[in-house]
C-alpha cells in the first residue's frame, strides 16, 4: 500500500493500468464519491505494492531508482528480464513501492463530522491513527457545546484508532474572534473551560484534545501560549496527549489573523502532536 498523488492527465482507467488494480478497486479504497473527476493534487490509496513505469527518453534504472526511493539492487531484482545497459524509451519496468527500507510510520488523523456516512467511516478507519470528531464549541463564559459524537468514539475504540476530543472557538456556526479573546482575558472562564475539557475526556474516554483555534486576534497571542502551556502541562499530567491544529505560515511573522496567534515554536513545544491545515492548498 502507499499513496499516490494525482497528475494532469490521470484517470482511474490509466492508473488501473499503471498499478494493476482494478478501476472499481480504487474507487472504492478511496470511497470517491465521483471516480471520473480526480482533482490534480488529490491523494490516493493504492493497495499495491508495485507500480508499472514507461521509460523515457534518457532515463536508466539508476535514475528510476533515485526518483522514487527505491534501493537499485531492488530495481533491479523487480526486473529481471530488463538488461540495464540497453534501455529503450517506452519499456515498461516493474518499481516496487515497499521496501525492507526502515521508514518513519506515519500518523493519520482524520477529522469526521458526526453525519460521517458509514461507508467511508469504515474505508478510513483501518488507515487511520486518530479520530478526531468535529467540534466541541465553545460559549464566552468558557462553557462547552458537545457534538453527538458517542457513535464514533464507540467506532474509534473498537477499530483501535485512538479518539481525541476536538475543541474549537466557533461561536454561532463560525471561528469566533471575540468570544475567545473574552475567555482569555477572563480567568474563571478559562478555569471553567480547562475543567469541562477535563470532564469530557475522562467521561468519553477520549486519548487527548485535539485543539483547534482558529481567527484568534493578534493581540492574544502571548496570552494564547499562556493558555496552550497550562493546558499542556495538565493535559500530560493526567495522561492525556495534546494536538494543535495551526494555519500554514511560510514565515515566522506572516501577517494575518489566521497566522499571527499562532507561534510555531510554542506550538511545538506545548504539543504532542501539530497538524498543518492545508486545506486550501491544493493545486
Amino acid at each position: 500500500m502507499f499513496i499516490y498523488t494525482v497528475q494532469s492527465g490521470d484517470n482511474l482507467n490509466l492508473l488501473s493500468r499503471r498499478f494493476g488494480i482494478p478501476a472499481n478497486r480504487i474507487a472504492a479504497d478511496n470511497a470517491l464519491r465521483y471516480p471520473n473527476n480526480l482533482v490534480v493534487g488529490q491523494n490516493l490509496v493504492i493497495m499495491s505494492n508495485s507500480m508499472r513505469y514507461t521509460l523515457q527518453e534518457g532515463q536508466t534504472l539508476y535514475s528510476v531508482a533515485q526518483e522514487f526511493g527505491v534501493p537499485l539492487e531492488t530495481l533491479l531484482e523487480a526486473n529481471p528480464n530488463v538488461n540495464p545497459i540497453s534501455l529503450q524509451p517506452g519499456e515498461v519496468i516493474n518499481i516496487p513501492m515497499e521496501s525492507d527500507i526502515s521508514r518513519r510510520p506515519a500518523i493519520i488523523n482524520g477529522f469526521a463530522y458526526p453525519n460521517i456516512t458509514e461507508y467511508a467511516l469504515n474505508c478510513a478507519l483501518p488507515f487511520m491513527t486518530f479520530l478526531s470528531p468535529f467540534s466541541y464549541s465553545i460559549t464566552s463564559q468558557g462553557e462547552l457545546i458537545a457534538p453527538d459524537a458517542d457513535d464514533l468514539i464507540y467506532r474509534a475504540t473498537r477499530s483501535a484508532v485512538m479518539p481525541l476530543m476536538v475543541v474549537t472557538n466557533i461561536y454561532d456556526g463560525s471561528f469566533s474572534t471575540e468570544v475567545l479573546s473574552q475567555i482569555l482575558a477572563d480567568s474563571e472562564a478559562r478555569e471553567r473551560l480547562i475543567s469541562s475539557i477535563f470532564y469530557e475526556l475522562d467521561d468519553k474516554g477520549y486519548y487527548g484534545l485535539n485543539l483547534d483555534m482558529e481567527y484568534i486576534s493578534p493581540d492574544d497571542r502571548e496570552i494564547y501560549n499562556e493558555f496552550l502551556m497550562e493546558i499542556s502541562e495538565r493535559l500530560h499530567e493526567a495522561g492525556y496527549i495534546l494536538v494543535t491544529a495551526v494555519a500554514p505560515k511560510y514565515r515566522a511573522d506572516q501577517q494575518g489573523i489566521l497566522y499571527e496567534s499562532h507561534d510555531y515554536r510554542v506550538q511545538g513545544e506545548a504539543a504532542d502532536y501539530v497538524i498543518i491545515m492545508t486545506y486550501e492548498q491544493g493545486a
